[in-house]
């Protein structure tokens, strides 16, 4: 009887655990590269290992809506094969329709899926390639292990594009797991890999990047993902790896988790001489939730390897929580004691909040921080704006814009905005420990650099919307200047060629034309309008208007611009045969496309009541057949102007009433009288005087 039960009791077990496999049988589908089924199977692995090696053509493995990963063993190893290209590749996506898809499992120490040396390999979370939003999940439910990681990238795995996926992990609170790592190599790196348009949800890290010593993990691209609510740094490159690029991400939190410190992007020691780039990326409400007095916030921040370069461009930074046990808080910020290369250009950093604790004397929050102490760094920080509006913290602590806390021996700086305003101990710049409020003696201890740094409050559209908008649209003063391969914003909008916003965004308005004078000079009745512009964009020219005590704006003129130039450009307007009185100028200066501006005379001219009588000599002279006589009449009397010829004859009346004192102009036009020489004659009560003019036909 024991017999027959053992028997039944194995039996039912042999028939149990096939059964997991069985109801999996057909979720996941092998096809080739056109779509053809080829085979059929019951998981994602088991479907990868029926792949041929060496490739000569690319497959498919898609997910079906029956897939639930019952019959998965994890991690999914995604090994080498030959001859994989361009055109031989393998990809792993969701079928056509089937949305919501998953890859979920809970797995201490190992990753969900495992990118294990193969190259081009595709995960694509769109069902059926298709679309633009991110769908497939992959998880790891996990909440230990310092390796239990989402997606590893492992053992030379190289030219793979993750894409349109969902990317979680939650580890926050655990030290050392990441949703997506970028691991060891063992003979030439992982590299050349692109992580895309994803959703990277928790870990420790977001991304991270630990090569292995001498084996470098290089040319690898994060681009525009969504990295958020990570326990310590959204990307962390850690070691051992160069020339990365990090562009056009979003990286935030929408919760803080304890940590002593939570970073946007944070750069350890990367190759020797490699070059990695941090471009148009958005950084915001970057947190925590830890009680330590030495706890830190920092936007993007980097101890770099000797001889490299970091390219920071058109980035936005917006650290503006209260995060009140942070005792730092900066936005760009480079530390250690190597010699490299910063390019810090057209980033828009703001910081905000309110601090709580700091030791007095010390700068406690900064919009950029340079504290690198290589006496070989090549520091460079041009078109940047950066506002620090925090406040608060022990007496004594300081809040600057730019805390140039060690100064290097070779540094380009210029033509930045900083600007801080939180009360007592806020200051625009702090350089080599001393605080600046005053521009003027800054440039001074700053000279040669940042002669061209403006101090000014800059408008953005909101605290982590770093779009210029109000004022600061169309604001000559943000006119930077023009950096080389550097031609559109963070939004990929073109900049201007001449004068560039400073900061990421290039603003709606351009930068419109500088007028550098503009001044009156009076003649008699006539009065001459000069103006000179420095600087010129898209300019159609001036409509030159004038107006009265007791009279509206009225066009007088126009003056023809000169287009876009970068020099100084004088005009010159001349208003005669004025009345005396009081008179307003203004000129309307017009872009090509329609656009104005208005630039006003500071006062008002005045034009005198002449203090004698007077005729003065006829313009032209000679003539032919038309000229003009102008006069002055010092007050109010009869006035006659008459032309006669040489034998006595009058031959016009040109004037013959009473007039008001004032400076008067007369054409006189010759057209029906023959050659020779005239004469005119004023009389005004008892003055009178007589000139002679020649017609010439």
């Amino acid at each position: 009887m024991k017999t027959n039960l053992l028997i039944i009791i194995t039996f039912l077990l042999f028939l149990a655990g096939p059964s997991f496999v069985l109801a999996q049988a057909g979720s996941v589908e092998l096809k080739d590269g056109s779509g053809v089924l080829v085979s059929s199977h019951a998981s994602i692995q088991e479907a990868y290992n029926a792949v041929p090696d060496p490739l000569t053509q690319s497959y498919i493995i898609e997910i079906l809506p029956a897939y639930n990963g019952s019959a998965e063993s994890f991690p999914i190893n995604i090994t080498e094969r030959s001859g994989t290209g361009p055109s031989t590749n393998v990809t792993l996506r969701p079928a056509a329709g089937n949305t919501g898809a998953a890859i979920s499992t809970s797995i201490s120490n190992n990753p969900v899926i495992n990118l294990n040396g193969i190259d081009y390999f595709i995960l694509d979370g769109r069902p059926g390639g298709l679309g633009n939003t991110p769908d497939l999940l992959i998880e790891n439910t996990i909440t230990t292990g310092t390796s239990s990681n989402t997606i590893n990238i492992t053992n030379d795995a190289s030219n793979n594009l993750i894409w349109y996926c969902n990317i979680k992990n939650n580890t926050q609170g655990t030290a050392g797991p990441r949703a997506l790592i970028f691991g060891a190599g063992t003979t030439t790196g992982n590299n050349s890999n692109s992580v895309q348009f994803n959703n990277i949800i928790g870990g420790r890290s977001g991304i991270g990047m630990v090569g292995s010593t001498g084996i470098l993990n290089s040319e690898n691209i994060i681009r525009n993902n969504k990295i958020y609510d990570f326990g310590f740094a959204g990307v962390w490159l850690l070691s051992n790896g160069q020339n990365t690029t990090i562009e056009e991400n979003e990286i935030y939190q929408t919760t803080g988790v304890n940590s002593s410190a939570s970073y946007g992007i944070n750069l350890g020691a990367s190759g020797t001489n490699g070059v990695n780039t941090i471009l148009a990326n958005k950084i915001y409400d970057i947190q925590h939730t830890s009680t330590s007095t030495s706890a830190s916030i920092r936007g993007i921040y980097g101890t770099l390897a000797v001889g490299c370069t970091l390219n920071v461009h058109n980035n936005f930074v917006s650290l503006t929580l209260d995060n009140q046990n942070t005792n730092a808080t900066t936005g760009i910020h480079f530390l250690g004691s190597n010699d490299f290369t910063a390019n810090i250009f057209y980033n828009s950093v703001r910081i905000g909040g309110n601090q709580t604790g700091g030791t007095s004397g010390n700068v406690v929050s900064a919009g950029i921080q340079q504290s690198n102490s290589g006496a070989g760094t090549l520091f460079n920080l041009k078109n940047n704006i950066v506002l620090n509006n925090r406040t608060g913290g022990t007496a004594g602590v300081i809040h600057s814009g730019l805390n140039m806390a060690i100064v290097p021996t070779t540094l380009d700086v210029d033509y930045n905005v900083y600007f801080a305003d939180g009360g007592t101990g806020a200051y625009p710049v702090s350089w080599a420990g001393i605080t600046f409020d005053d521009i003027v003696t800054f440039k001074t201890a700053a000279s040669p650099n940042e002669q061209n740094t403006i101090f000014k409050e800059v408008t953005f559209v909101s605290d982590i919307d770093l779009h210029l908008s109000g004022a600061s649209n169309g604001d000559f003063d943000l006119a930077g200047l023009p950096i080389a391969g550097i031609t559109d914003d963070i939004d990929g909008d073109l900049r201007s060629t001449v004068f560039p916003y400073r900061g990421a965004d290039e603003a709606d308005i351009p930068i419109p034309v500088e007028l550098s004078l503009f001044t009156a000079n009076i003649s008699g009745n006539s009065v001459s309008l000069n103006w000179s512009t420095a600087t010129e964009i898209n300019n159609y020219g001036f409509d030159v208007e004038r107006k009265s005590d007791n009279s509206s704006w009225t066009k007088i003129g126009f003056v023809q611009g000169n287009g876009t130039s970068t020099e100084i450009k004088n005009y010159i307007f001349t208003d005669k045969n004025l009345q005396a009185g009081l008179y307003n100028y203004r000129i309307k200066q017009i872009d090509f496309n329609g656009s104005f501006t208005f630039y006003q005379l500071s006062e008002s001219v005045e034009v005198g009541v002449p203090q004698v009588f007077e005729l003065t000599q006829n313009y032209p002279n000679p003539f032919n057949p038309a000229t003009s006589i102008n006069y002055a009449i010092a007050n109010e009397t009869a006035v006659k102007l008459i032309v006669f010829n040489s034998i006595g004859q009058e031959v016009a009346v040109l004037i013959n009433e009473s007039q008001q004192p004032g400076v008067y102009t007369v054409n006189f036009d010759g057209s029906s009288l023959s050659s020779g020489v005239y004469f005119y004659k004023l009389t005004a009560g008892d003055f009178v005087s007589t000139r002679k003019m020649l017609m010439i036909k």
